[in-house]
């Protein structure tokens, strides 16, 4: 086979992935196209991590993590921490490592094969744990539509049963404020991951990778633990600037809480629902739960 010959069966290859690829998005809801210009295609990968726009892993991201850029949510906490946020003016996001014990960030990397981070270091710790997490920090808020029987749940496993329950308003000028994707079975990875995978890897024997994987796994989780909590998650990287203050599991990134962005967020506290009035400014408005 000369070289010409050689070019064209690349190329009728490489334009055969692509019709792939399209199909799996369109069976899976996602109308827009790609073309041979948004993916890098090498002998063992097929990716968009060196393109400028990304819109692969973007089309993808959007149809299993849409963003938000408001909404009006609850945060269900202890009295003393809402005391401690409502007088120093200031929202916490912790760091990840604080749910270790939860599996979380492993339940992603085990169910989609991310081998990489699962391996150990010398002193036994997996990547995942050294290399993501240090740089991963999240508040947890749950939606407003919620059953009797929802907010009783939220009420005794957040807010210890005579605890607080913070609405408030969100904005944001960045992409992970988002809704967690539960898991429905252990094991069964994402739908539409798994079969854009499954097809680039058994009919071309290459890799795909998603961009921004090491971000998204930290949206993920066992739906037969936490699927009841509907939790929607505003994510910041450290790596992406914000002051990190305190050490390892117990450090966190300031949000305060005035007109303006910090890390591409913005919060409002707009109510405080809780049996008695918490130690708080006078400017907060208070509505009273019943006992």
């Amino acid at each position: 086979m000369d070289a010409a010959e050689e070019n064209l069966e690349r190329d009728l290859e490489y334009q055969a992935i692509i019709e792939d690829i399209n199909f799996v998005l369109k069976k899976h809801g996602i109308y827009e196209t790609i073309l041979r210009s948004d993916v890098t295609i090498t002998d063992k990968s097929v990716t968009d991590l060196v393109t400028q726009d990304g819109k692969l892993s973007r089309l993808i991201v959007g149809s299993i993590w849409p963003s938000i850029e408001s909404a009006t949510v609850y945060h269900y906490t202890k009295t003393e921490s809402a005391e401690s946020i409502l007088n120093s003016g200031v929202f916490r996001l912790g760091n990840i490592e604080r749910r270790y014990d939860d599996d979380e960030i492993l339940t992603f990397c085990e169910t989609h094969d991310l081998n990489g981070y699962l391996e150990v270091d010398v002193n036994g710790n997996p990547y995942y744990r050294t290399d993501l997490m240090p740089s991963m920090f999240y508040a947890s808020f749950t939606v407003t539509d919620l059953t009797p029987e929802q907010e009783e749940t939220f009420w005794q496993d957040f807010a210890g049963g005579n605890g607080v329950r913070l609405k408030i308003e969100i904005q944001t000028t960045v992409p992970n404020f988002r809704k967690m994707y539960y898991e429905e079975r252990a094991g069964e990875p994402i739908p539409l991951l798994s079969e854009l995978t499954s097809c680039i890897s058994k009919r071309y024997g290459r890799n795909f990778t998603l961009r921004g994987i090491s971000t998204l796994c930290a949206f993920y989780l066992s739906g037969e633990s936490f699927g009841h909590e509907q939790e929607l998650r505003a994510f910041h990287s450290s790596r992406s600037g914000g002051e990190v203050k305190g050490e390892g599991a117990t450090s966190y990134i300031e949000l305060p809480l005035v007109d303006e962005y910090t890390c591409g967020y913005k919060l409002k506290v707009v109510e405080v629902h809780a049996i008695s009035r918490p130690n708080m400014p006078d400017h907060y408005a208070f509505s009273k739960r019943k006992a």
